[in-house]
């Protein structure tokens, strides 16, 4: 059923032209904080991330970022038609650090959810190519596959989480880019606790992992909507290996590392972030586990 839903909103929505499929978008995003969706833990997020903002401010960012949801939803069936035409140069522009990504060698890119995430990586691999993707399969086979056509559309290639490590090894030597969406609530045994917005948060570790490993460079980037013109505009930075004693001591400030850039991000453009998920879930051992 979800795959026969997911296929005819992508098929519905993909022969919308751009402007009425992103204000579509915006209404699903409208509708589903009218219906409350998850606003208990928007709010939650919300009240932990800006605890000196007022009730009257969390809503309008509340409501927001659930339509930033329904752009993301309604533009990425549109993406295969979008590198065709050669439009996806256009709504998508990397206005700092774009030399950073030409530099040679494999490297490891940190990104987050905030803005059009299917977007900016599309309009990466456009741009550079070599992108390739971590992405958690769908158990629904039809529907992940769906979701994959279209990623691979824009030249994108995906590993999945439970590929050999192998894999990314060889992306790397091959001098690719791996693309890791690293802010959400990682489970124990994957994430190590670092602070986000002062709290403490299980954050995924794997990447950093891997880079201090293979001495692999490490990078930054996160796009937003703008809404005036209608683009998706990218910055990109670099994020230096930390020092430290042990590999478990650089593993876990480079997690910190990034985890801040997040931040930083997320506080310029709290309207297009996902506060839907609970990033918090997982607390430190000793903690009470129902913060949600």
């Amino acid at each position: 059923m979800s795959y026969l839903l997911a296929k005819l909103f992508f098929s519905s929505v993909g022969r919308l032209d751009r402007k009425k499929a992103i204000s579509v978008g915006e209404s699903i995003g409208s509708l589903f904080w009218k219906l409350k969706y998850r606003r208990k833990v928007i709010l939650k997020n919300l009240d932990i991330a800006f605890p000196e903002k007022d009730t009257e401010w969390k809503n309008r960012i509340g409501k927001l970022s659930l339509q930033n949801i329904g752009r993301t939803l309604a533009e990425f069936p549109k993406i295969p038609q979008y590198v065709k035409t050669g439009e996806i140069n256009r709504i998508f522009t990397i206005e700092e650090g774009e030399e950073l990504l030409y530099r040679a060698g494999g490297k490891i890119l940190i990104t987050a959810h905030i803005g059009n995430w299917e977007i900016g990586g599309a309009g990466l691999a456009g741009k550079v190519g070599n992108i390739v993707s971590l992405a958690y399969r769908i158990k629904n086979r039809k529907l992940n596959q769906l979701i994959t056509d279209i990623r691979n559309s824009a030249g994108m290639k995906i590993i999945f989480h439970d590929q050999p490590l192998k894999d990314f090894i060889t992306a790397l030597k091959e001098q690719k880019i791996i693309v890791f969406l690293a802010d959400q609530n990682a489970l124990r045994h994957r994430g190590v606790f670092v602070e986000f917005f002062g709290l403490e948060a299980s954050t995924v570790f794997f990447p950093a992992k891997l880079a201090v490993k293979y001495q692999v460079p490490v990078l930054f980037a996160y796009q937003y909507y703008d809404y005036d013109e209608q683009v998706y505009r990218a910055v990109v930075k670099e994020i230096q290996i930390p020092e430290g004693k042990t590999e478990k001591e650089k593993v876990k400030a480079l997690v910190q590392r990034y985890t801040t850039e997040i931040e930083k991000a997320v506080r310029k453009h709290p309207d297009q972030y996902f506060w839907v998920h609970k990033r918090w879930k997982t607390r430190p051992e000793g903690q009470p586990e129902d913060l949600y």
